[in-house]
Formats: C-alpha cells, sequence, structure tokens
C-alpha cells in the first residue's frame, strides 16, 4: 500500500466518496469521487483522469456563484435605497462603476461587497457611511 505523500505516514486508501467543495461562502457536494484518501491528513490524490471531471465541476460551481454576485449587489443596493449614481458617490466609485457591477462587466471589490452585506444586514450603519 503506498503512504501518503502528503503527511508520509497513513497508509492510501482507494475509494469512491462523496467531497465538499467551498467557494466565496457557498458550497457544493460532488458525488462519486474516485480517488486515493489519507486517513491521517486527509489528503486526496486524484486518479487517472478524475482531476479533470473534479476540474470541470469546480470551474462550472465558480462560474454559477461568480454570475450570481452582480444580482446580490443590485439587491443589496436597492434594499439601502441607493441608485446606481448614489452607491457611486457613497462608496467612493467611479460613475457608472455600480452598472458595471450590477451587469457583470466588472468584478465588484470583496471589501465593498462585504461592506454592502453589513449594511444590508444593519441599514441603520448606512448614515455613519454617509
Amino acid at each position: 500500500m503506498l503512504k501518503c505523500p502528503n503527511c508520509g505516514v497513513s497508509p492510501l486508501a482507494h475509494a469512491t466518496r462523496e467531497l465538499v467543495y467551498s467557494y466565496k461562502g457557498k458550497s457544493t457536494s460532488i458525488p462519486d469521487v474516485v480517488a486515493e484518501y489519507c486517513a491521517g491528513c486527509s489528503e486526496v490524490m486524484f486518479t487517472q483522469g478524475e482531476h479533470e471531471h473534479y476540474g470541470e465541476i469546480i470551474r462550472a460551481f465558480r462560474k454559477q456563484v461568480d454570475e450570481a454576485a452582480p444580482a446580490d449587489i443590485r439587491d443589496l443596493r436597492k434594499r439601502l435605497g441607493l441608485t446606481q449614481r448614489k452607491a457611486d458617490a457613497m462608496f467612493g466609485e467611479e460613475s457608472g462603476e455600480f452598472a458595471g457591477y450590477e451587469s457583470g462587466k466588472e468584478q465588484a471589490p470583496v471589501a465593498l461587497v462585504k461592506l454592502l452585506k453589513l449594511l444590508g444586514s444593519h441599514p441603520e450603519l448606512l448614515d455613519e457611511v454617509r
């Protein structure tokens, strides 16, 4: 039996399992992943061809998560009662930036998204930002 290349201690076990993958706070389950698994350190070594299949699923999931972000930004902005122009001015963005974020043409900075989510949960803090 092969020893784990990561920890060097535990033997690898060939198995088919479900893996959970997380990205930007969202998670998905990937069923039937054929790989060599280490019981000691949880390392996963994909079998021949399986890493391509896993990679395709991951890329599709990331695209799905990233495509949801523009709608989230628009919903948060509207929930705060801001127009795109007011949001641009309030958050120090160039004119038209929020339109780009909401259409998916531009990727919103992570800090801005976190601030919008915080304000969405605590709209009473909006006056502190103004």
